[in-house]
């Protein structure tokens, strides 16, 4: 809290700024607000204790600037699901990675703007979109079990590094039908590190400059997509169930440069959020045997051979173990909104660009809500659990909210039960130290620090069961 000096020195210059915002509970704000509470620890978790001491609605200053966070979910849909919504746009995320993605995604599209017909050409919200999906599981399965099958080899991994790349080489597969050059996933990071060093800048924008060979990476990585999109419009393959493939069947018309970019931004739009959701469900597996015990024998019990669609809905306990992972340890825990004009919300009048905060950190562990709220127990989504609780519902929410939540939040489901049900099958995830579990922050997902192990295998019979995975290899 700031000290008294401090307290009296912000009510002098903007005492009478606070008058209209009484209503509303929260810390007493010094020289730079409350924004000093924000400089040390993780944001999300200063979101959560706001919640617990302040309520659904807590009162924050950006020095002078007044803003909220949300932890009320009625007051939550108001701004991400109701009629409302389009009073509200995303914060400063859209210009801090613009440099990073391409103007037609939907991520940094305005509500007020051309977002809604740029939500239309995602593949992924197309109609053909669920038998897409299902047709992914097979080949995303023999790229997981090709990753498993170099990482077996390894001494020890850093899960957090390992799980990445495993997770954008089964994305390539699903998006292009094949794994992608060493080199591509290299301009991938460089991109993404230019863009973590936008979002966690703490000076004007203009003066954050991107890492050396920034444009050429984005020329290349960008131009492979189009070089394949090219390629299969000239010879198209009507057996391929590849993303790119479907997306020129369904739709020829679509601009190949659009379709280039659409497919890049698959991965920057899941690739960190999907793998740091394997890191920390390996992470509670380690600490839950008697739960990793039965992943192993579930995924045992599908049987050799490839994983399909079909099996896979015969694995019950790896999708509650994605959602416990999704709930216990999100990888995206705060979202942010401005009103892109002045607009009454929970009682007061909320200026034009004012940061409302909206995390789950506090709602995926509230124990008025959920039962031992801090145990990883994928039993609590099993008997109707799953209903009771849906993805984007008012105390689940890994993915957002209403019509601009994730547009790929199915697809990193089905990839994520994919990816559990194939790596148990064949090892066991071991995890040196399960204490301390240190959170960082990076392209605005979260990101484990230090969870280290190594893969070990399940048996010699596991091992003698593994597909055939030339095919997709790079």
């Amino acid at each position: 809290m700031p000290n008294l000096l401090s307290r009296g020195l912000f009510n002098l210059f903007f005492g009478s700024r606070r008058k209209p915002f009484a209503s509303l509970p929260g810390p007493q704000p010094g020289v730079l607000g409350t924004a000093g509470d924000f400089l040390g620890p993780q944001p999300w978790d200063v979101c959560a204790r706001y919640g617990r001491e302040y309520g659904g609605v807590t009162l924050i200053w950006m020095g002078p600037s007044p803003g909220v966070v949300l932890n009320d979910p009625a007051v939550i849909a108001e701004v991400l699901e109701s009629p409302r919504r389009m009073e509200f746009e995303k914060g400063n995320i859209s210009e801090q990675v613009r440099p990073t993605v391409t103007d037609d995604t939907v991520f940094i599209a305005k509500l007020s703007g051309d977002w809604a017909q740029k939500r239309k050409l995602e593949p992924m919200e197309q109609p053909w979109s669920p038998k897409w999906l299902a047709a992914q599981v097979e080949p995303m399965h023999r790229s997981v079990v090709e990753s498993v099958e170099a990482l077996l080899k390894e001494p020890s991994i850093d899960y957090t590094t390992a799980m990445r790349k495993l997770t954008f080489d089964a994305f390539a597969v699903a998006a292009v039908g094949e794994k992608l050059p060493t080199s591509v996933f290299d301009d991938f990071m460089l991109m993404a590190k230019g863009a973590d060093a936008r979002i966690q800048a703490k000076m004007p924008l203009k003066f954050v400059s991107p890492p050396k060979g920034f444009e050429e990476a984005k020329a290349r990585f960008y131009g492979q997509f189009a070089d394949r999109v090219r390629a299969a419009r000239k010879n198209p393959n009507p057996q391929a169930v590849d993303v790119m493939s479907w997306t020129l069947r369904e739709t020829p018309g679509i601009d190949d440069q659009v379709l280039a970019h659409l497919l890049g931004g698959v991965f920057y739009g899941g690739a960190f959020s999907s793998s740091v959701t394997l890191v920390g469900a390996f992470h509670q597996l380690q600490k839950y045997p008697q739960a990793e015990a039965r992943l192993a024998e579930e995924a045992a019990s599908l049987g050799d051979g490839p994983l399909t669609f079909e099996k896979l809905g015969r694995a019950p306990w790896a999708e509650a173990c994605a959602f416990e992972s999704l709930r216990l340890l999100p990888a995206v825990r705060v979202f942010t909104r401005t009103p892109s004009k002045d607009a009454q919300l929970a009682g007061v009048t909320l200026p034009a660009g004012a940061m409302i905060m909206i995390s789950n950190q506090h709602l995926h562990r509230d124990p008025a809500h959920w039962t031992e709220p801090d145990t990883y127990n994928p039993a609590r989504w099993l008997d109707g659990g799953a209903t009771r609780d849906p993805l984007g519902s008012g105390h689940f929410f890994p993915f957002g909210r209403g019509p601009r939540a994730c547009v790929g939040g199915d697809f990193a489901m089905v990839f994520l039960r994919t990816a559990l049900a194939t790596i148990a099958a064949r090892a066991k995830a071991q995890v040196d130290s399960t204490e301390p579990f240190e959170e960082g922050f990076f392209f605005g997902v979260v990101l484990p620090k230090g969870v280290t192990g190594k893969l070990v295998p399940r048996s010699a019979q596991a091992a003698r069961a593994t597909p055939t995975v030339g095919a997709i290899s790079a």
